[in-house]
């Protein structure tokens, strides 16, 4: 199943440079049993980029990530993201 992205990250996505860092809001499936998916998803993005930051918050089973445009679209493409949003627009971050 392919993941609901937010029309901002997409853009974001499409404006980034291949290692430019974008920073997304990853929810992960329920379906799924949320820590091992996590860990997977964060061993994934710090295998593929040394610098992506990540914040897991398991109550409410998100993933927040910065890392390279290209991490962050390797990461949607995982069948255990359900959605993934901007987690800032051109003006700074959501509140």
């Amino acid at each position: 199943m392919k993941a609901d992205v937010d029309p901002t990250l997409a853009r974001q996505l499409d404006a980034a440079r291949a290692t430019e860092p974008v920073e997304a809001v990853l929810m992960l499936r329920d379906g799924a049993p949320q820590g091992d998916s996590a860990a997977a998803l964060m061993q994934q993005a710090s295998d593929e980029d040394a610098d992506a930051e990540m914040n897991y918050m398991p109550r409410i089973g998100a993933l927040v990530v910065r890392a390279q445009s290209h991490v962050i679209r390797l990461l949607i493409s995982q069948p255990t993201v359900e959605v993934a949003s901007a987690n800032q627009r051109a003006e700074g971050y959501y509140l």
